[in-house]
């Protein structure tokens, strides 16, 4: 279905647990935050492609929206079966991938692209990927899709002081100048050959797909850089005055390619 390298990484490391740690928890508030916003009162039929192990669509379910999540990782959907089962079989768990979706026309109210618009590194494979989502979304559905930038991995070369490795310069600089990602060799922790988005271009592919932008958001925004970010997430105090300084500056494009991550809608 996907690249073979894609699915030995995530057989590998435990993307499970992902959200739990590091910098996981800042995005899985955040990207809760920025879904909730298109979630209606009314239950809706939601279609969470790249879904992994199931975290977003336990906590959709859990709001009482009809839920299918599709991945192309045979252990994220035994894994995510197993949290379906936890949540009385709450939501469907699917084989499958972005650019052939196992669904009806106009079936579903919502989709969610966690993984393909950075896993696809071919354009025309990203504008299947959107394409098909907007094929299963019904008349004016939303589609929500999630993008690294172009600039995430120099950036955090920099925080880290490992951009002067020469693997992880010449990496980096790939990705500024073309937004190809390729891992340096015997550096297995990192995410397989991906696409990086610079902002405009992840908005013309939107576009391109036929649908109608209305939205692009900063995930993980600048609070990451907090130079004692773990210790400051711990405390609620300073935790809310991050989570406050990401939503001032989330749709400030001039400070976007900060944020590792990037959040798109639109409607189709």
């Amino acid at each position: 279905m996907i690249e073979p390298a894609i699915t030995a990484f995530y057989t590998r490391h435990s993307e499970d647990s992902r959200l739990q740690i590091g910098l996981g928890p800042l995005e899985f508030e955040r990207n809760k935050l920025l879904i909730g916003r298109y979630l209606q009162t009314n239950v809706l039929t939601v279609a969470d492609v790249g879904g992994g192990t199931g975290h977003y669509a336990a906590w959709l379910c859990g709001l009482g929206h009809r839920v299918t999540l599709i991945d192309p990782v045979p252990q994220h959907i035994e894994q995510a079966k197993r949290k379906a089962k936890r949540n009385g079989n709450g939501f469907a768990c699917l084989l499958g991938e972005a650019r052939r979706l196992p669904l009806e026309n106009a079936s579903v109210d919502i989709v969610i692209l966690h993984g393909p618009l950075y896993h696809l590194q071919e354009r025309s494979d990203r504008l299947l990927a959107l394409k098909e989502a907007r094929r299963v979304l019904k008349p004016g559905g939303v589609m929500l899709g999630f993008a690294i930038t172009h600039a995430a991995s120099a950036v955090a070369a920099l925080h880290s002081s490992m951009i002067h490795q020469p693997q992880i310069f010449s990496m980096c600089r790939s990705e500024l100048l073309t937004g190809q990602h390729e891992p340096p060799d015997g550096m297995p922790g990192i995410l397989p050959h991906a696409y990086f988005h610079r902002p405009r271009m992840l908005v013309d592919e939107v576009d391109e797909a036929g649908f109608t932008v209305t939205g692009l958001y900063a995930l993980e925004g600048l609070a990451w850089m907090d130079g004692q970010f773990f210790q400051s997430w711990a405390d609620p105090t300073k935790r809310t005055r991050l989570l406050e300084l990401v939503g001032l500056t989330e749709s400030d494009r001039e400070l976007l390619c900060f944020s590792p991550h990037m959040m798109v809608s639109g409607y189709s």
